[in-house]
């Protein structure tokens, strides 16, 4: 049996309801096409994109920050509590095959980074505000050829994600 592909979805923990209706979205098509949706399994982004996938009839694995699972948003499937803090950005980006950023702040940033060295494909939603919008179709430094991928419209972010999974 083949492993599923799984998707990190990073933004805001807190409720920006534009950037959550993209999660959402985003978390429903990931659930659509089969694959796992990871995200930080707090709030805000990552809640919605959860609910989405959870309520697509998918699998929402939530990799948190803090030793207890009781702090997983309530639409997390799998809870994997790591008690290190922020340190978990890096296992959540190593956890993905590809990054979809939605809006965010300094833990989205930071992932992002992390991602880029990880050599993880990268979607910005452009659309999104934060640094999704302010990093899309940029290059970070030298380790890389490529640049984050900028999609104008969550149909876009859908395309662009279908064509790297399905390649992989």
């Amino acid at each position: 049996m083949a492993r599923n592909k799984q998707v990190l979805v990073i933004g805001d923990s807190a409720d920006y309801p534009e950037r959550n209706a993209i999660a959402y979205t985003m978390g429903r098509f990931i659930a659509a096409n089969g694959w796992v949706l990871v995200s930080g399994g707090r709030g805000g982004v990552m809640q919605a994109a959860s609910r989405g996938a959870s309520e697509g009839g998918g699998i929402a694995l939530a990799i948190l920050p803090s030793d207890s699972m009781d702090e997983a948003n309530p639409f997390a499937a799998i809870i994997i509590p790591t008690g290190i803090g922020f340190a978990r950005n890096y296992i959540n980006v190593l956890a993905a095959d590809v990054v979809v950023a939605i809006g965010g702040g300094t833990g989205t940033l930071c992932e992002i980074a992390y991602a880029w060295q990880a050599g993880k494909p990268i979607i910005a939603c452009s659309m999104s505000g934060g640094w999704a919008e302010e990093l899309a179709g940029r290059t970070l430094d030298y380790r890389r050829d490529d640049a984050i991928i900028s999609a104008a419209t969550i149909e876009e972010a859908q395309e662009q994600l279908a064509a790297i999974l399905k390649t992989e």
